[in-house]
């Protein structure tokens, strides 16, 4: 039987590395896989806001792929609603 992909457009055993920058000015980076998303975060923002900036990067590299040009392999995302300035994901 076939595991559900949990993020479609990734292998759940795709490594990535966050960097998530609060607005008090700390920094939090870790390397995880997909998978291991689930639970390894502390919080529910901060698992929210790295979500949806590895949701983004798939809706990118999916139109990249579309339009015939380079996938991109990182992004720098806007994390204000879940109470931090910005999160940044870099495909390993």
């Amino acid at each position: 039987m076939r595991t559900k992909t949990i993020i479609e457009g990734f292998k759940n055993s795709q490594k990535f590395r966050f960097i998530l920058k609060a607005n008090s000015g700390e920094e939090v980076g870790l390397t995880m896989s997909i998978q291991q998303m689930s639970d390894s975060f502390a919080t529910r923002d901060a698992r929210v806001a790295v979500w949806e900036a590895l949701l983004k990067l798939a809706y990118q590299r999916r139109e990249a792929d579309r339009k015939k040009e380079p996938k991109p392999l990182s992004i720098v995302n806007d994390a204000t609603r879940q109470g931090f300035r910005q999160v940044q994901v870099d495909l390993h």
